[in-house]
């Protein structure tokens, strides 16, 4: 009988049986949550005897890996679904066994571990609202077994091991069992450059959540240099990026759809993040137990009163790290602090996140967030004490990320959104510092450059006998912060010092309304 060997290793599996026939798959809950759960309540589901042969999640990975190993172990005859669902993977998953992928045309180039590089067809597996990418070289159809998969996801008790014990209770290996195993399929990792650019501190400002979110990715891609983290795994990674988002709640359905992101994936995250109780068998934390529980009081709650009742308060600062406890243990949180600032009647939310995964969770988070700003809000204006005169509504959200970065591996999912930003139409924005009206002056044989702000009054004058003097004040000011705005100001310059030097009038060049 065949042993479970592995294809490609994954971290954050318990193997359980090597010759056991059932696998499950907790998708997003840990695994450590139902071994300790296992422990306590069925100890006999972790026996080496037990059927299991293991138990495993998506963190890591994900179905790339899944699929090449129960591909290299036909023996698995039986995949259980259980846990939390935050991707549409029990739909890729089940979609993929009945051949329902799609084949792109579009090319990445790969690389294996022996040296070579190989260009691949990207292949899609389609879900309700969502789709998941993959390279050719795992297809349904070289599944000579595919194992029987069982979705358990609906069920809200299915981590509950009673359920398990009942279903192996009446569990018998299907017939015939295999005598031999199929080769190994690798995996290949996508071939990326790295741009030379600033490790640590870029920002983004941007419109909408799913706009800086397609920046950051690209910024990841072409900016992040490959790390190796402790437990071998290789990421892309960005030191403390900070996205400054205008309008947070500025989104459609269509917008959502066009990431791949399900409208009820965002509705359902927002609620969790309200949710002060841990559910039985679940993760160790929450960020709603941690903001609503954990310390012994309602922290967002807080937050409300305080915003409500003092008009110039500085003290709205939550953090959800335990210093007694998160530095020792194997699950901390990844968001650690929050900083709610009134200005006006709109309230600013920064978050801070320890580390953040800039492929899936950056744009689920930011989603949350705004749900949590909107809450507190919401909070605060139906205070019967407050002595704030206005009505408060969600005003910026900053996000702060120490560590954010990119699995190569998950390149492939975002591929064609990176190339279409890089070709994506130029879109002029405006420059915070302000807009500039450029002139020359014959009689002292110098430019001037006029600072307007954005409500047209002009607020410094500048001087220089050359394009490039003129250049070196105004970046000694700090008179200009956006680089588009920038570029355009050098060519008018250069302009403007040519028709000084020639004697001819100079005319500002007024296709860039915006600057």
């Amino acid at each position: 009988m065949l042993k479970f060997q592995w294809a490609v290793e994954a971290s954050k599996v318990r193997l359980i049986n090597p010759l056991g026939t059932v696998a499950i798959c907790c998708l997003w809950t840990p695994v450590s949550h139902l071994e300790k759960n296992w422990r306590e309540k069925a100890p006999s589901l972790l026996e080496p005897t037990s059927p299991l042969s293991l138990v495993g999640g998506l963190y890591g990975g994900g179905l790339k890996i899944m699929l090449r190993n129960l591909h290299h172990n036909p023996q698995i005859d039986t995949v259980i679904l259980l846990g939390k669902d935050f991707s549409g993977a029990v739909e890729h998953l089940v979609n993929f066994f009945q051949g329902e992928t799609i084949k792109t045309g579009q090319k990445q180039w790969y690389a294996f571990n022996d040296g070579r590089k190989v260009e691949l067809e990207k292949l899609l597996i389609p879900g309700a609202e969502t789709f998941y990418s993959l390279d050719e070289l795992i297809q349904p159809e070289l599944f000579s077994r595919p194992p029987q998969i069982i979705d358990w996801t609906k069920d809200p008790d299915n981590v509950a091991p009673q359920k398990l014990l009942d279903f192996l209770a009446g569990y018998a290996p299907h017939q015939p069992a295999p005598l031999s195993r199929p080769d190994p399929i690798p995996l290949p990792k996508p071939l990326t450059k790295t741009f030379p650019s600033e490790l640590a501190g870029q920002v983004i400002v941007t419109d909408s959540i799913l706009e800086g979110w397609d920046e950051l990715l690209y910024r990841l891609y072409r900016f992040g240099p490959l790390i190796r983290l402790r437990n071998g795994k290789e990421r892309r990674e960005l030191l403390n990026v900070k996205v400054v988002v205008k309008n947070p709640g500025q989104y459609s359905s269509t917008d959502l759809a066009q990431r791949n992101l399900p409208e009820s994936l965002i509705l359902a995250y927002q609620e969790d993040l309200l949710k002060s109780e841990l559910e039985p068998g679940g993760s160790s934390y929450t960020y709603g137990h941690r903001l609503g529980a954990y310390f012994g009081l309602n922290l967002l709650a807080g937050v409300a009163r305080d915003l409500a009742q003092n008009l110039d308060s500085r003290h709205a600062y939550v953090t959800l790290w335990d210093n007694l406890n998160d530095p020792f243990g194997s699950d901390a949180p990844c968001l650690v602090t929050l900083f709610f600032r009134k200005i006006g009647a709109s309230v600013h939310l920064t978050a801070t996140f320890r580390s953040h995964n800039g492929a899936r969770a950056w744009p689920v988070n930011c989603f949350g967030l705004y749900g949590l700003n909107r809450h507190v809000c919401q909070k605060a204006n139906a205070d019967p004490d407050r002595t704030e005169p206005n009505d408060l509504s969600p005003g910026q959200l900053i996000v702060i990320s120490h560590s954010i970065s990119l699995d190569p591996s998950e390149l492939t999912e975002v591929e064609e959104r990176l190339l279409n930003y890089e070709t994506r139409p130029y879109k002029m924005t405006k420059d915070p510092n302000g807009y500039f009206k450029l002139a020359i002056d014959p009689e002292k044989k110098e430019i001037v450059a006029f600072l307007f702000n954005h409500e047209d009054e002009m607020v410094a004058e500048y001087r220089g006998r050359t394009a490039t003097e003129l250049s070196q004040i105004l970046c000694n000011r700090l008179a200009i912060a956006d680089i588009g705005h920038a570029l355009y100001l050098g060519g008018q310059l250069e302009r403007a010092w040519r028709a000084l030097e020639l004697g001819q009038e100079y005319v500002q060049d007024k296709t860039k309304p915006n600057f």
